[in-house]
């Protein structure tokens, strides 16, 4: 019996045949980098990584959408000049208490112009703090759709490298500052505010920008009623606390049609997360805002809420909705 025989295969022939990518790139890391350079190759799949670990943390949609509610929120902050006692940290032995000012001493002893003066520095300051968060965030957003661009990419050429590395290192860095801005910074002043008075030792003071969380309507809990408004209120990301400051509540009747009913608006102060605004019209609309009162100390804050209520009709007997609840409890 004769035995066939078979021709010798090339095996390299076979393994290119069944690996074409591997042929294509001669001296490949098995196969990884098609029709590439190894070291290209090697620069590539490095700054790709980047790239695609930078879409995945710092640009990704959450992260950059917290950037926006943050700066959201500041841009509807209250903030404040603080006059900060240099000598607070180490606190003077008994016998000389005597001879150190409160600081609301020390508030009424500073030169009125010089204070005035630094109240305006403090709000050119936050300006450009606000200026400069609204940049980095629009940087953000620019940098997200060019790094999607970029990770779509096969291939960067050698002047590209150079360009993604540094759009990288900057939108990184863009980040940090994002970060920082976030924290007022102190205030200085080339003066002694404050001069040397009697007997009494005048601590050093410096000044620095202090923050307070926008005031917001509760919506869920405020109403109107026939005759009147109830309106709650809350400071954004605080426990509700007593709240030791006062608030400015303004109102106003919208679309009057006469003399009377564009006098239908007011200003009311309290001290307190909740009012009644009395003496409304029935089954009209009103405008409230709620704000911090103006303190001396207020350098900046602009914003203030605005809810619109819609009172609701008079009851078929003519009852107002509080004169309503009352009858349906005392009918006699």
């Amino acid at each position: 019996m004769k035995r066939m025989m078979t021709p010798p295969s090339d095996d390299s022939d076979v393994s290119d045949q069944r690996h074409p990518m591997k042929s294509r790139c001669a001296g490949g890391q098995g196969g990884d980098s098609p029709g590439m350079d190894p070291k290209k190759w090697i620069t590539f799949k490095d700054l790709h990584d980047q790239v695609t670990q930078l879409l995945s943390t710092k640009l990704n949609p959450c992260n950059i959408k917290q950037c926006k509610s943050k700066l959201d929120i500041l841009n509807k902050c209250s903030y404040y000049l603080e006059v900060m006692r240099q000598d607070t940290l180490h606190q003077p032995d008994p016998q000389q208490q005597q001879n150190y000012l409160s600081n609301s001493t020390i508030l009424h002893l500073i030169d009125p112009w010089k204070f005035q003066r630094m109240k305006k520095l403090g709000h050119s300051q936050v300006q450009i703090q606000l200026s400069l968060l609204e940049e980095l965030y629009e940087q953000f957003c620019k940098g997200k759709v060019e790094m999607e661009a970029i990770a779509s990419q096969s291939d960067y050429g050698d002047q590209e490298v150079a360009h993604i590395n540094g759009r990288i290192a900057h939108l990184i860095k863009a980040f940090t500052d994002f970060d920082s801005t976030l924290m007022p910074g102190e205030l200085h002043t080339k003066h002694r505010l404050i001069s040397e008075t009697g007997n009494a030792k005048v601590p050093q003071i410096h000044l620095r920008l202090s923050v307070k969380m926008p005031v917001m309507f509760d919506t869920s809990r405020s109403e109107a009623l026939t005759d009147c408004a109830r309106l709650h209120w809350e400071m954004a990301g605080q426990e509700q606390q007593e709240p030791g400051e006062q608030f400015e509540i303004r109102y106003k009747l919208l679309q009057p049609t006469n003399t009377e009913e564009g006098n239908q608006l007011g200003t009311v102060t309290c001290n307190s997360y909740c009012i009644q605004v009395n003496n409304l019209l029935p089954q009209r609309c009103y405008e409230f805002t709620v704000k911090r009162a103006d303190a001396c100390c207020l350098v900046y804050g602009l914003w203030n809420d605005t809810m619109v209520l819609r009172t609701m009709p008079l009851s078929p007997g003519g009852f107002t909705g509080s004169q309503e609840k009352r009858r349906r409890l005392f009918p006699w």
